[in-house]
Protein backbone atom coordinates (compact mmCIF):
# COMPACT_ATOMS: atom_id res chain seq x y z
CA UNK A 1 0.00 0.00 0.00
CA UNK A 2 0.94 3.60 -0.86
CA UNK A 3 0.17 6.50 1.36
CA UNK A 4 0.26 10.16 -0.57
CA UNK A 5 0.47 12.91 2.07
CA UNK A 6 -0.79 16.46 0.95
CA UNK A 7 0.12 19.58 3.34
CA UNK A 8 1.18 22.93 2.66
CA UNK A 9 -0.17 26.21 4.15
CA UNK A 10 -4.15 26.30 4.35
CA UNK A 11 -6.29 27.87 1.91
CA UNK A 12 -3.87 26.52 -1.02
CA UNK A 13 -5.85 23.74 -2.16
CA UNK A 14 -5.05 20.77 -0.34
CA UNK A 15 -8.69 19.34 0.00
CA UNK A 16 -9.01 19.88 -4.33
CA UNK A 17 -5.62 18.22 -5.20
CA UNK A 18 -6.06 15.08 -2.79
CA UNK A 19 -9.71 14.45 -4.09
CA UNK A 20 -8.52 15.02 -7.75
CA UNK A 21 -5.78 12.53 -6.86
CA UNK A 22 -8.10 9.92 -5.31
CA UNK A 23 -10.61 10.33 -8.05
CA UNK A 24 -7.77 9.38 -10.51
CA UNK A 25 -5.67 6.76 -8.56
CA UNK A 26 -9.63 4.95 -8.35
CA UNK A 27 -10.06 5.59 -12.41
CA UNK A 28 -6.74 4.12 -12.80
CA UNK A 29 -8.05 0.54 -11.31
CA UNK A 30 -6.55 1.28 -7.48
CA UNK A 31 -8.80 0.81 -4.62
CA UNK A 32 -8.54 4.05 -3.38
CA UNK A 33 -9.50 6.50 0.45
CA UNK A 34 -9.12 9.47 0.41
CA UNK A 35 -8.39 10.38 3.96
CA UNK A 36 -8.70 13.77 6.03
CA UNK A 37 -6.80 14.25 8.89
CA UNK A 38 -7.94 18.68 9.03
CA UNK A 39 -9.95 19.14 11.84
CA UNK A 40 -12.08 21.72 9.20
CA UNK A 41 -12.62 18.70 7.46
CA UNK A 42 -14.61 19.82 3.67
CA UNK A 43 -13.98 16.34 1.81
CA UNK A 44 -18.28 15.89 1.64
CA UNK A 45 -17.61 19.36 0.18
CA UNK A 46 -15.32 18.57 -2.50
CA UNK A 47 -17.17 15.32 -3.57
CA UNK A 48 -20.62 17.30 -3.55
CA UNK A 49 -22.15 14.89 -1.05
CA UNK A 50 -25.36 15.54 1.06
CA UNK A 51 -23.99 16.35 4.66
CA UNK A 52 -26.55 14.74 6.78
CA UNK A 53 -25.95 11.53 4.18
CA UNK A 54 -21.74 11.87 4.61
CA UNK A 55 -22.52 12.19 8.65
CA UNK A 56 -24.23 9.24 9.25
CA UNK A 57 -21.10 6.90 8.18
CA UNK A 58 -19.69 8.44 11.62
CA UNK A 59 -16.20 8.84 10.96
CA UNK A 60 -15.86 6.00 8.72
CA UNK A 61 -14.84 5.03 5.26
CA UNK A 62 -17.68 6.45 2.78
CA UNK A 63 -17.81 4.65 -0.56
CA UNK A 64 -17.87 7.06 -3.65
CA UNK A 65 -17.81 4.50 -6.26
CA UNK A 66 -16.62 0.97 -6.63
CA UNK A 67 -13.23 1.91 -6.05
CA UNK A 68 -13.10 5.09 -4.15
CA UNK A 69 -14.12 6.00 -0.72
CA UNK A 70 -13.50 9.15 1.49
CA UNK A 71 -12.96 9.17 5.38
CA UNK A 72 -13.15 11.89 7.93
CA UNK A 73 -12.48 11.01 11.34
CA UNK A 74 -14.47 12.40 13.70
CA UNK A 75 -12.94 13.06 17.25
CA UNK A 76 -16.26 12.64 18.95
CA UNK A 77 -16.75 9.02 17.63
CA UNK A 78 -13.12 8.15 18.08
CA UNK A 79 -14.03 9.07 22.14
CA UNK A 80 -16.47 6.49 22.13
CA UNK A 81 -14.23 3.88 20.25
CA UNK A 82 -10.55 4.32 21.94
CA UNK A 83 -10.74 7.20 24.58
CA UNK A 84 -12.85 6.57 26.52
CA UNK A 85 -11.04 5.83 30.34
CA UNK A 86 -8.89 9.03 29.30
CA UNK A 87 -11.64 11.38 28.33
CA UNK A 88 -13.63 10.29 30.83
CA UNK A 89 -10.71 10.85 33.56
CA UNK A 90 -10.35 14.44 32.15
CA UNK A 91 -13.80 15.78 32.08
CA UNK A 92 -13.92 14.24 36.13
CA UNK A 93 -10.81 16.52 37.04
CA UNK A 94 -12.19 19.54 34.74
CA UNK A 95 -16.22 19.30 36.83
CA UNK A 96 -13.87 19.08 40.08
CA UNK A 97 -12.77 22.28 39.48
CA UNK A 98 -15.86 23.68 38.79
CA UNK A 99 -16.18 23.85 34.89
CA UNK A 100 -19.71 23.13 33.92
CA UNK A 101 -20.34 19.14 32.29
CA UNK A 102 -20.51 20.73 28.45
CA UNK A 103 -17.37 22.87 28.77
CA UNK A 104 -15.46 20.06 30.30
CA UNK A 105 -16.55 17.79 28.07
CA UNK A 106 -15.40 19.86 24.90
CA UNK A 107 -12.15 21.16 26.85
CA UNK A 108 -11.04 17.41 27.34
CA UNK A 109 -10.45 17.03 23.85
CA UNK A 110 -6.67 17.55 23.67
CA UNK A 111 -4.46 17.95 20.63
CA UNK A 112 -3.45 15.27 19.47
CA UNK A 113 -5.90 12.76 20.26
CA UNK A 114 -7.67 13.21 16.31
CA UNK A 115 -3.56 13.08 14.98
CA UNK A 116 -3.10 9.89 16.84
CA UNK A 117 -6.73 8.43 16.11
CA UNK A 118 -5.61 9.15 12.17
CA UNK A 119 -2.30 7.51 12.61
CA UNK A 120 -4.13 4.19 13.70
CA UNK A 121 -6.51 3.73 10.62
CA UNK A 122 -3.09 4.52 8.51
CA UNK A 123 -1.98 1.81 10.39
CA UNK A 124 -4.80 -0.60 10.22
CA UNK A 125 -5.32 -0.20 6.41
CA UNK A 126 -1.61 -0.34 5.92
CA UNK A 127 -1.15 -3.78 8.30
CA UNK A 128 -4.54 -5.05 6.43
CA UNK A 129 -3.90 -4.16 3.23
CA UNK A 130 -7.71 -2.96 2.46
CA UNK A 131 -6.37 -0.33 0.08
CA UNK A 132 -4.10 0.33 -2.81
CA UNK A 133 -3.29 3.51 -2.07
CA UNK A 134 -4.24 6.08 1.06
CA UNK A 135 -4.30 10.03 0.24
CA UNK A 136 -4.29 12.02 2.87
CA UNK A 137 -5.35 15.62 3.36
CA UNK A 138 -3.48 16.79 5.78
CA UNK A 139 -3.78 20.13 7.74
CA UNK A 140 -2.09 23.25 7.58
CA UNK A 141 2.01 22.30 7.96
CA UNK A 142 2.25 22.84 11.40
CA UNK A 143 -0.23 20.61 12.76
CA UNK A 144 0.98 18.35 9.85
CA UNK A 145 4.40 18.21 11.02
CA UNK A 146 2.65 17.25 14.39
CA UNK A 147 0.85 14.25 12.65
CA UNK A 148 3.79 12.80 11.34
CA UNK A 149 6.30 13.34 14.32
CA UNK A 150 3.67 11.92 16.90
CA UNK A 151 4.70 8.41 16.51
CA UNK A 152 8.23 9.34 17.59
CA UNK A 153 6.73 11.34 20.33
CA UNK A 154 4.64 8.96 21.87
CA UNK A 155 7.46 5.80 21.65
CA UNK A 156 9.49 8.06 24.02
CA UNK A 157 6.58 8.87 26.80
CA UNK A 158 6.29 4.90 26.35
CA UNK A 159 10.07 4.35 26.74
CA UNK A 160 10.83 6.68 29.74
CA UNK A 161 7.42 8.19 31.69
CA UNK A 162 4.69 5.68 31.26
CA UNK A 163 6.02 2.76 33.21
CA UNK A 164 7.44 5.14 36.21
CA UNK A 165 4.20 6.93 36.15
CA UNK A 166 1.62 4.26 36.18
CA UNK A 167 4.12 2.50 38.83
CA UNK A 168 3.91 5.48 41.00
CA UNK A 169 0.32 6.26 41.21
CA UNK A 170 -0.63 2.75 41.61
CA UNK A 171 1.49 3.62 45.07
CA UNK A 172 0.22 6.54 45.98
CA UNK A 173 -3.19 6.15 44.91
CA UNK A 174 -4.82 4.80 47.88
CA UNK A 175 -3.62 7.16 50.08
CA UNK A 176 -4.18 9.84 47.56
CA UNK A 177 -7.49 9.78 47.03
CA UNK A 178 -8.73 9.40 50.54
CA UNK A 179 -6.93 13.54 50.69
CA UNK A 180 -7.09 14.74 47.53
CA UNK A 181 -10.42 16.25 45.60
CA UNK A 182 -9.31 15.10 42.64
CA UNK A 183 -9.23 11.24 41.92
CA UNK A 184 -6.02 10.18 40.69
CA UNK A 185 -6.60 7.83 37.25
CA UNK A 186 -7.28 4.23 37.78
CA UNK A 187 -5.43 1.61 36.24
CA UNK A 188 -7.84 1.36 33.33
CA UNK A 189 -6.65 5.12 32.21
CA UNK A 190 -2.76 3.56 32.07
CA UNK A 191 -4.59 0.29 29.70
CA UNK A 192 -6.05 2.63 27.67
CA UNK A 193 -2.91 4.45 26.75
CA UNK A 194 -1.05 1.09 26.54
CA UNK A 195 -3.99 -0.45 23.98
CA UNK A 196 -4.21 2.60 21.90
CA UNK A 197 -0.43 2.70 21.90
CA UNK A 198 0.02 -0.80 20.33
CA UNK A 199 -2.79 -0.20 17.93
CA UNK A 200 -0.67 2.97 16.81
CA UNK A 201 2.44 0.37 16.47
CA UNK A 202 0.28 -1.86 14.31
CA UNK A 203 -0.65 -4.95 17.51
Amino acid sequence: MRILLFSGKGGVGKTSIASATGLELARRGHRTLVLSVDPAHSLADAFDLDQSLFSASTGLPFQINKRLFIQEVSIQQEIKRYWNEIWSYIVSVLQSTGIRDVEAEELAIFPGMEEVSSLMYVNEYRRNKEYDMVVVDCAPTAESLRFVSMPTTLEWYMKHIFHLERTVLKAVRPVANRVSPVKLPSDRYFLNIQKLFERLQGG
